[in-house]
């Protein structure tokens, strides 16, 4: 009698985001019927992606899985981790979210600003005590530091083995929230094994260890003695530890404090209700109480640190506020370093403020301005040393922050074979005897343009791209009564050329406009606006190397 034997469930792991790049965090368990997801992050459009706000995962895979998502596990409260939940929350069928204290509170206020908070579950985590079991896998949350409070890591344990996903870390001795890395928990999880390590790898290349977050406060001590007007300082506008030290030193030094930005407004305020930041109440002003004080006592904190379109700080750098302008001797402390993808944001708009007579004080001409909450590679070795694992997967950063992870590894003595470099939407198997990566899906950028999400693809932003640099030339035809195209012709060019000065070119356009439409029938308008669309380009090409955008109009003339 033949013998069947059940055949052994793998362990998937998906990225969907937060490999080969700094942010889009997203990451997908699968095992069996169960389905975990760890991170919701947003991206940020690179320079070229025009008009483009926010950058979002493709979810595509888990839209025919929605009944197997057994919750959301958030890991810290940057954006880059959690701001996906508002775009969405609903299209994953609003499953329950587990996240520590201060970033509940985050999430609550983004679901709230778009009416998406209504029936939503979500639970605080503890993770000094709290476990969870959601389907097949068993979470155990740690505490890790980061540049923002009440982050974590998480002990994975699934049917295969123990998996740590430590994302954003470092290991600081001195954290301005009073509350370390929980080295002993870990080191206990780990004991029991370790299939693979899913790690932070950002800083890799930076040796040494991180520096402690209280830092900072002697650097903001210093500017602040020095500066005899306004002070505004931008960070990331979750970076409650930077905040606090800002808001220590304006009490230092006699200064009320301004919230300048929505976001540094609503954190500061979250933070504060829940017991993350510690201020007197009358520390913190409106700004239109600020006009009653002298220039020497008050301090800004703003948000924008980025570069961020629309940001208060940039808008301020581009004079576009009308309630508060840059003066002659403002200090301007940026105490975050740009991202990769946003370098010349940041210093386009350092030297706007430069220009507007601030007196701008950034990493490259002042230390200790920012400390990073990525691990250095002392950081990143003692991870491997506390959890040994039997599998690595470095997150978190860009591909050579990957390869460069890879090459600490083999240092260690680990074999190079057990270091997995996947990309986005490929995904990792695990057995019990082995791992590889077993596939990939194409994912493709989910664009956040205003209140337009996915609605903004490649052609878009082709077409934006070309109004930008080459201008735009529409051609207006005519329906005739007996339902041919008319041999007139309208041409109305707007960043291209000037209509008064290129009389010729614009002739010489509507006259290969009319051989190619008058007296044709308009049922074939798709074949003629194609036409139009390519002889056109090409003509403006060669007489002038500049091809804009060509947008042929038919208008019924006789109606």
């Amino acid at each position: 009698m033949p013998h069947f034997f059940k055949k052994e469930q793998k362990l998937k792991i998906i990225p969907l985001g937060g490999i080969g790049t700094v942010t889009k965090n997203m990451y997908i368990y699968e095992y069996g019927a169960d389905i975990l997801i760890v991170d919701c992050g947003i991206g940020f459009p690179e320079e070229e992606q025009l008009g483009v706000d926010l950058v979002i995962p493709d979810i595509s895979y888990l839209r025919d899985k929605l009944s197997r998502i057994r919750g959301i596990v958030i890991t810290h409260g940057h954006d880059d981790h959690y701001g996906g939940l508002p775009y969405l929350i609903d299209d994953l069928g609003k499953p329950q979210i587990f996240a520590t204290k201060l970033v509940s509170g985050f999430i609550q206020n983004k679901l709230t600003e778009v009416n998406k908070w209504k029936g939503q579950s979500l639970k605080i985590i503890e993770p000094e005590k709290d476990t969870l079991q959601l389907g097949s896998f068993f979470i155990t949350p740690f505490r890790v530091n980061h540049s923002v409070p009440d982050a974590c890591g998480l002990s994975i344990k699934t049917p295969i083995g123990q998996i740590i996903h430590a994302p954003d870390f470092k290991f600081d001795w001195t954290p301005v929230d009073g509350k370390a890395f929980e080295v002993g928990k870990l080191a206990r999880l780990s004991q029991e094994g370790v299939l693979c390590l899913l790690s932070d790898s950002l800083g890799v290349t930076n040796r040494g260890y991180t520096a402690s977050e209280k830092d900072i406060q002697a650097t903001f001590d210093e500017q602040f003695a020095k500066a005899e007007r306004r002070i505004f300082v931008t960070t990331i506008s979750s970076n409650v530890s930077r905040m606090q030290q800002a808001i220590n030193s304006s009490i230092k030094f006699g200064r009320r404090v301004v919230l300048a930005g929505r976001s540094i407004e609503q954190n500061v305020f979250t933070a504060k209700r829940l017991g993350y930041l510690h201020y007197p109440l009358e520390t913190v002003v409106s700004l239109e109480e600020s006009r009653k004080l002298q220039p020497f006592e008050v301090t800004y904190l703003i948000s924008g640190c980025y570069g961020q379109e629309n940001s208060a700080l940039v808008r301020l750098a581009r004079g576009e506020r009308t309630n508060l302008e840059i003066s002659e001797g403002d200090f301007v402390i940026f105490s975050a370093d740009p991202i990769p993808g946003t370098e010349r944001a940041v210093n386009r708009t350092i030297d706007q403020l430069i220009e507007k007579g601030a007196r701008v004080i950034y990493s490259e001409i002042q230390g200790g301005l920012h400390v990073s909450g990525h691990g250095c590679r002392g950081d990143l070795a003692m991870m491997v040393g506390l959890t040994q694992p039997k599998y690595f997967v470095p997150i978190g950063g860009n591909i050579r922050h990957m390869h460069e992870y890879k090459r600490m590894v083999v240092e260690m003595g680990y074999d190079p074979q057990t270091v997995f470099e996947p990309k986005n939407g490929e995904w990792l198997e695990f057995g019990r005897d082995k791992a590889k990566i077993a596939g990939i899906m194409e994912l493709n950028d989910v664009f956040v343009d205003g209140s337009l999400v996915g609605d903004v693809g490649p052609k878009v932003l082709e077409d934006r791209r070309v109004l930008s640099s080459e201008g735009i030339v529409v051609v207006i035809l005519n329906k005739d009564k007996s339902g041919k195209i008319a041999a007139s012709v309208g041409i109305v060019s707007r960043g291209f050329v000037y209509m008064a000065d290129s009389t010729s070119l614009i002739r010489k356009a509507e006259n290969l406009v009319r051989q190619e439409g008058a007296g044709r029938d308009i049922r074939e308008w798709s074949k003629v606006k194609f036409r139009i669309e390519e002889k056109l380009g090409n003509f403006f090409y060669k007489e002038t190397a500049r091809k804009p955008l060509v947008l042929p109009v038919l208008v019924d003339s006789a109606a």
